[in-house]
């Protein structure tokens, strides 16, 4: 009997590690995203320094992290 609440606890405790596993990866997905986003962006509005591409690169940071705080929210 005792060995069936050992091996529950074992299983609840592997669930919370691979948790902690997959938040760490969705966090180093989401910071490599933001970081082709801005390298993208910047190097365009570099290019063509224009007011207009400027708003485009603010409007998509903004959503990024938008796309950024949802997902945290979904693993916490």
């Amino acid at each position: 009997m005792n060995y069936r609440y050992a091996k529950a606890a074992l299983t609840l405790w592997k669930g919370y590690i691979m948790a902690k596993n997959t938040l760490n990866i969705a966090k180093g997905v989401g910071a490599g995203l933001v970081a082709g986003v801005m390298f993208g962006f910047v190097s365009s509005v570099m290019m063509k320094d224009s007011r207009k591409n400027k708003r485009k690169a603010a409007k998509a940071i903004s959503t990024v992290e938008g796309i950024l705080d949802g997902m945290q929210e979904i693993f916490k």
